[in-house]
């Protein structure tokens, strides 16, 4: 495997992350960290590796270890993934999360209201 190829598989999984789940970084390295768990497991253990061998592979005597086929494999599924995010959904997600948490805050303080009152025998 060329280290330009290697560069370019990187290029692009940096592309798609800081474009698709909004994560900026100087590095894919770092990019990976501050996904955190927006990426599953899996993926962020092939995006580790793509990051690591981005760095051995301008090492002359450690390019040696790298596994072209797993590199690409871990490139093919970080891309596939990542593809198929859709950015507006998951803010749409987000905002409906808040609204749901908001309005069980409602119904619990509702239920509280309505339990003081019949106690004292308003209601």
């Amino acid at each position: 495997m060329t280290g330009d190829l290697l560069d370019n598989q990187v290029a692009e999984v940096r592309k798609l992350m800081e474009t698709r789940l909004r994560v900026r970084g100087k590095t894919l390295d770092l990019q990976v960290r501050k996904a955190g768990r927006r990426l599953p497991r899996n993926l962020r253990r092939d995006a580790t590796y793509l990051a690591q061998a981005a760095t051995v592979m301008h090492h002359p005597k450690l390019n040696r270890m790298i596994d072209a086929d797993k590199a690409t494999k871990a490139h093919g599924r970080l891309t596939s993934y990542l593809a198929g995010v859709n950015p507006a959904d998951r803010v749409k997600g987000m905002f409906l999360a808040w609204l749901g948490s908001l309005a069980f805050a409602f119904i619990v303080v509702f239920i509280i209201v309505v339990t003081v009152l019949v106690q004292r025998g308003i209601v």
